[in-house]
């Protein structure tokens, strides 16, 4: 089909995972440390790390420091494209147009967070995960990995990953809550009425092959729905973003994420 839905990286509910936990399947996916505190640099004993709330949830430092490793490239090409400078190990605290590296890659992580809390707190709502915390992401994280190590030792089939880090766990269990949330129409934002099909349908290019321009509503109705459904998540999710109470202490988590990187 030539207007194919965007991937958004988001999710998996508690029940899905006992599913898969009871038939021993898995997903292949990316990959980050648990608890390590490194980002790329040095961690700085003398830093404590600053309490940092979204609501009720407690950010954990070793969440935010995984997701801050996951930002810092982010944060070196940002400022290679717009400034044409390398960051190294010594380029952080330098300023460039009122920008400064070490509070871009802050202010980029947390924002980071609010999705991705968002998105689990759109799965809350709706039934599917017990909460947004990182100790669940990691509890559910570990019980899968012992159910695949012993499905191997018992001579089963394991598909996919047999073991996984927490990077790759957090973008399988943030897709399969996605899959889950917008496959049941049930769930606000994702019912579509026919008048909304064909105005989204009229309103985007749609080819099939072996037809000649415009593909016809009814060979391509299943992709214009899950496009539809892809966008409105990604809109839900970043309203429930915005709408996130969170407590940050700007300036020890600017001081804190300087005695990461420098």
């Amino acid at each position: 089909m030539g207007q194919h839905p965007r991937h958004i990286v988001i999710g998996i509910a508690a029940a899905m995972l006992a599913l898969a936990l009871a038939a021993g399947v898995t997903f292949a996916v990316r990959a980050f440390p648990t608890d390590e505190p490194s980002s790329g640099g040095r961690a700085d004993d003398t830093v404590a790390f600053p309490s940092v709330t979204f609501g009720d949830t407690v950010i954990e430092e070793r969440e935010y420091l995984q997701t801050l490793k996951t930002q810092r490239a982010a944060a070196s090409n940002h400022f290679k494209r717009q400034y044409g400078v390398s960051l190294g190990s010594s380029g952080w605290t330098q300023e460039h147009d009122g920008e400064i590296p070490y509070r871009w890659l802050a202010e980029r992580t947390i924002a980071v967070l609010r999705e991705r809390h968002a998105a689990y707190l759109i799965g809350v709502k709706a039934g599917l995960v017990d909460d947004d915390s990182y100790a669940g992401v990691v509890s559910r994280m570990e019980a899968l990995n012992r159910h695949n190590r012993q499905a191997k030792a018992n001579g089963e089939i394991v598909y996919g990953r047999t073991s996984y880090d927490i990077a790759s766990y957090l973008d399988y269990e943030l897709s399969a809550l996605e899959n889950a949330y917008t496959s049941d129409e049930s769930n606000p934002g994702m019912a579509l009425s026919d008048a909304d099909v064909q105005e989204y349908y009229d309103a985007h290019d749609w080819t099939i092959d072996g037809v000649d321009g415009k593909a016809p509503l009814d060979e391509v109705r299943g992709n214009v729905k899950t496009q539809m459904r892809a966008e409105r998540y990604d809109a839900l999710v970043s309203d429930e973003a915005a709408a996130i109470d969170a407590d940050v202490p700007w300036d020890k988590l600017y001081a804190f994420t300087l005695s990461q990187v420098s």
